[in-house]
């Protein structure tokens, strides 16, 4: 017979083992303990300085996702202002250093003499004294008026090419003019009724006869000109009305003598009628040797 001892005072029971209990592993002497993995910073809970200091030395510094948040609220928006801007600047909507609107600041003659009306050696002596004030708009950029802006493209020192009624390549057989190249565009709400430069005479509400005009330092005047024997000449619009944000191009052949050296001038002086396109006043360029082709 098998009897079962009882548990007495001096027979203590042995527990049964806790299946669960957390394991310890044991690790090397002087290594580190774990770390969890870093967490999105957030409002430092007294007694946790130590730690985030720590982790801050570990990482190298400035932590890479504050980085991106600067990048993306201060150099973002930056560069695609510069994107926008230049984009503008393209498409002839904005433009850097264009010139104001030009005003009739001259008065007009009323003798009947041919391109009496203001003309460009009286008003550029007058300037000089003091007398009046032009705005002589470098040519690299352009000029307004109510909206109409014109912009000179190039200056050529050379022939006329055109095409005749035929529609034959026709020369000025080596002969050279001094032709200008135009830029025209209607920036404004307004509609404008606009009659080439070209060869064209304009009268002013006082009678007085006005056409484009070119000079130099010297106050030499150099006329346009008109030939008959050309239907077609490259850039030349003889008329077109422009609607709002409409867009074109003119040509402006200007006679000089035979002996002319555009090389030794410094700055031509161009004057162009507003009565153009219906208004008074002039467009004024400076057009200084450096742009002048052809040389």
């Amino acid at each position: 017979m098998f009897i079962v001892p009882q548990a007495t005072p001096q027979t203590p029971q042995v527990s049964a083992p806790q299946i669960n209990a957390p394991v310890i592993t044991p690790r090397d002497p002087g290594s580190k303990p774990l770390r969890k993995k870093a967490q999105p910073k957030t409002q430092p809970t007294e007694g946790a300085e130590g730690e985030e200091g720590e982790e801050e030395l570990e990482s190298g510094g400035i932590p890479v996702d504050l980085i991106l948040k600067i990048a993306k609220i201060v150099v973002l928006p930056m560069f695609l202002a510069v994107v926008l801007f230049f984009g503008l600047v393209a498409m002839g909507i904005l433009e850097i250093g264009s010139g104001d609107d030009v005003v009739n600041d001259t008065p007009y003659n009323n003798d009947g003499v041919a391109n009496s009306g203001n003309q460009i050696q009286d008003v550029m002596e007058a300037a000089e004294k003091g007398d009046i004030y032009i705005n002589w708009v470098p040519a690299k950029n352009s000029a307004t008026m109510e909206g109409f802006k014109v912009k000179i493209n190039h200056v050529d020192w050379g022939e006329v090419r055109g095409r005749d009624e035929g529609g034959e390549l026709v020369t000025s057989n080596g002969r050279p003019y001094m032709n200008v190249y135009l830029e025209l565009s209607n920036r404004s709400d307004k509609t404008f009724d606009f009659k080439s430069w070209y060869g064209n005479q304009f009268t002013t509400e006082a009678g007085a006869i006005r056409t484009a005009q070119l000079s130099d330092d010297d106050k030499n005047m150099y006329y346009p000109l008109k030939f008959d024997d050309l239907a077609d000449l490259k850039w030349w619009t003889p008329s077109k009305t422009f609607k709002p944000a409409d867009e074109g191009t003119d040509a402006i052949v200007f006679d000089v003598p035979e002996d002319f050296d555009p090389s030794k001038v410094e700055n031509l002086y161009l004057d162009l009628p507003g009565e153009a396109i219906g208004r008074s006043g002039s467009y004024r360029f400076k057009i200084p040797k450096s742009m002048i082709q052809g040389l």
